[in-house]
């Protein structure tokens, strides 16, 4: 609408400045030739002398010259230039405007009000960029250079200008209508049912504004425009000052969200200082729909944008305003089916880069509530800096889902391209609760924390996702993933194996007590190797891929069972239990298909079962040596005892022997003492 809006802005400027321009035109030539039977025939020719054009006149002219000096114009039209297809550039049907004699006597002008019923202006801008008022606007730099030197040496000191009073009866615009026809850049715009009326304009007073018209452009969108304000211009101050600024727009289109608008600006006060090409917004109030946003907002410069502002709102219902359907009315509509690696649809998304690079921006947004594509944020906060095309939304803090986000959003438009930078953090963010609201099931559940900063650039939606870097973590404590049971998978696998019959349906459901991920983005393919999901009976690891552009997954889980559940079909499940289990998920985000893989199940248990007779043999050797060395460490300790036992045996005697031979020694000395 910002686009639209400047147009419709530039369309009313011209408009009212060439209707002026027209009479003011007419009104001087008729003072300078003033002969009533020759003023038509006159003033056609001078302006055929002087532009090229003809000026006919379809009606009567009216002249009076007391009491007041003026004119009244019946139908006549002012040619266009050659090479356009209007016939006229202007055309009116009734034009009059006068000011009375004695008031220009004494200096103080009363101009009646300037009327005109029936104004059509034709503005053409042919495929060459040529206008059809370029041969109008001859500029000479030289005597404007001249003119502007000759000013800055003048002194006041031997002058006293003359302040000229007077008052102006106001401007009374009535069914015009206005063509603003580019095909250059192959636009065309309609201004009619286009209603201008002031009351009396004097110096330094205030005098009110009422304006009305219809806008369309091509078969995109159809405007009726009310506007309405108090104006007062402050000679002396250079100031333009605006009280109870109310403009009403109701708006239709293709373009447009629900294909209609309502759209509402209003200010208590705005003052413009001419001087210093700056306005100053006080009670400012913007409303689209049932939106509305208030606040102050300041402009301190017109040549290159500097904008201020600090706006607030209780709710911003963007559904409402989109027409976005509620997640149920979503789910009812099937969604397309298509080949996995098919070209999907793509997205423009189109930047105002020339705007982006002029403007100078700083300001702040706060909302109370905020609904987008059916998700609630609450206490949502923006902080807003932009300046020679590079624009920061940091931070941006809300609660959601009873969790916190804060982040930041940089636009860098300085380039040809422009480029992105997306950084996120939460913490306690209910993962079920927001994926209901956002698509309608919580196909994941739990606490949810994450890490995400990502880099891209581009213009269109694919070109974001294969251009996109960066590194992404999210864990999840006490939740379930939705749709599948893990569980259940390895045991249906299992029976397929052993040719038993399914295993009964069990809920669609894997819960965890913690599950953590985190990976890179390198050129929109997510890769991740450090899956870990803690769940009931089970440990989840795996490594892979998530292709965001074709968006297509390809993850190999290997999930190991760490003890069984009696009664849930899980009968004979111990051979796997501490065995990988590896489960292949691969295809669309939306449907990816669950591979129990059971080849290399099947290997995994065979090397189990291999082990399993390896380390029972060994045990079997183990114990037979044992026994073995225990019966030769017995022996060997019964033959020391022997030998120990004929040790003691042979000394005994030898003891017995040396006795006796001692006794016999001394029963021989006994018998020599005799």
């Amino acid at each position: 609408m910002s686009g639209i809006a400047r147009k419709i802005l530039k369309i009313l400027v011209y408009t009212i400045l060439v209707s002026l321009l027209f009479i003011a035109t007419a009104a001087g030539i008729f003072v300078t030739t003033f002969d009533a039977n020759l003023y038509k025939q006159d003033l056609s020719e001078l302006v055929r002398q002087h532009t090229g054009r003809d000026l006919q006149f379809f009606g009567d002219v009216s002249l009076t010259i007391y009491p007041t000096l003026g004119m009244k114009i019946g139908a006549m039209s002012f040619s266009n230039a050659p090479g356009f297809s209007a016939p006229s550039m202007v055309k009116v049907n009734k034009a009059s405007i006068s000011v009375d004699l004695a008031s220009l006597i004494t200096f103080n002008p009363q101009i009646d009000q300037l009327l005109l019923e029936d104004l059509e202006i034709n503005l053409q801008t042919n495929k060459a960029g040529k206008t059809n008022w370029d041969d109008l606007v001859k500029p000479d730099t030289q005597a404007a250079t001249t003119s502007m030197e000759s000013g800055a040496g003048a002194t006041d000191s031997d002058a006293t200008p003359i302040g000229i009073e007077g008052s102006f009866g106001g401007i009374n615009m009535q069914n015009a209508r206005l063509l603003w026809q580019d095909e250059q850049a192959g636009v065309e715009y309609r201004i009619s049912d286009f209603d201008l009326k002031t009351g009396r304009i004097t110096a330094d007073e205030p005098f009110v504004l009422q304006m009305h018209l219809a806008l369309q452009s091509g078969d995109e969108i159809s405007a009726s425009v009310d506007l309405e304000a108090m104006i007062q211009y402050m000679i002396n101050d250079n100031q333009l000052k605006i009280d109870d600024l109310n403009i009403d727009i109701a708006a239709e289109g293709s373009v447009l969200p629900k294909g209609q608008v309502q759209i509402g600006i209003a200010s208590q006060s705005l003052l413009f200082d001419v001087q210093r090409n700056a306005v100053k917004m006080d009670g400012f109030e913007f409303r689209l729909d049932d939106i509305r946003l208030g606040g102050t907002v300041n402009i301190t410069d017109f040549s290159q944008p500097a904008l201020e502002f600090d706006l607030a709102t209780e709710l911003l219902d963007l559904d409402a305003l989109l027409g976005t359907p509620p997640v149920k009315q979503q789910a009812t509509v099937a969604a397309p089916t298509s080949d996995v690696g098919a070209d999907l649809e793509d997205v423009e998304i189109a930047l105002p880069m020339e705007l982006l690079r002029s403007l100078h921006v700083s300001g702040r947004i706060s909302v109370g509530q905020i609904k987008l594509q059916n998700l609630l944020l609450e206490d949502v906060k923006l902080n807003i800096v932009g300046k020679n095309g590079l624009l920061k939304i940091d931070p941006i803090t809300m609660k959601l889902y009873g969790g916190q986000f804060q982040g930041g959003v940089q636009i860098d438009a300085r380039g040809q391209q422009p480029k992105y930078r997306v950084t996120e953090k939460l913490s306690g963010v209910q993962m079920g609760k927001l994926l209901n609201d956002l698509i309608g099931e919580d196909r994941v559940s739990g606490v949810m924390a994450a890490s995400i900063e990502i880099n891209t650039r581009g213009e269109w939606l694919s070109e974001l996702k294969k251009n996109s870097n960066g590194v992404i973590s999210i864990t999840l404590r006490d939740g379930a993933l939705k749709g599948f049971n893990l569980r259940y998978s390895i045991d249906r696998a299992k029976a397929k194996l052993r040719k038993q019959p399914e295993p009964p349906e069990a809920q669609q459901s894997t819960d965890f007590s913690s599950l953590s991920l985190s990976g890179k983005l390198r050129r929109g393919i997510f890769s991740s190797d450090d899956l870990n999901l803690q769940a009931p009976l089970l440990r989840v690891s795996g490594e892979g891929k998530a292709n965001l552009n074709d968006n297509t997954v390809d993850y190999l889980v290997n999930a190991k069972l760490v003890g069984t559940v009696a009664g849930q079909g899980g009968g004979g499940i111990d051979e796997l239990k501490g065995l990988p289990i590896p489960v292949r998920i691969k295809g669309p985000f939306e449907s990816p298909d669950i591979d129990v893989q059971i080849d290399e199940m099947l290997k995994g248990i065979a090397t189990k079962r291999r082990a399993e007779k390896q380390a029972k043999l060994k045990a079997e050797i183990d114990k037979q040596k044992a026994e073995l060395e225990r019966q030769l460490k017995a022996e060997k300790a019964a033959l020391e005892a022997a030998k120990q036992r004929e040790r003691e045996k042979q000394k005994q005697v030898l003891r017995a022997k040396k006795k006796a031979e001692k006794q016999k020694a001394l029963d021989k000395l006994l018998k020599l003492l005799e």
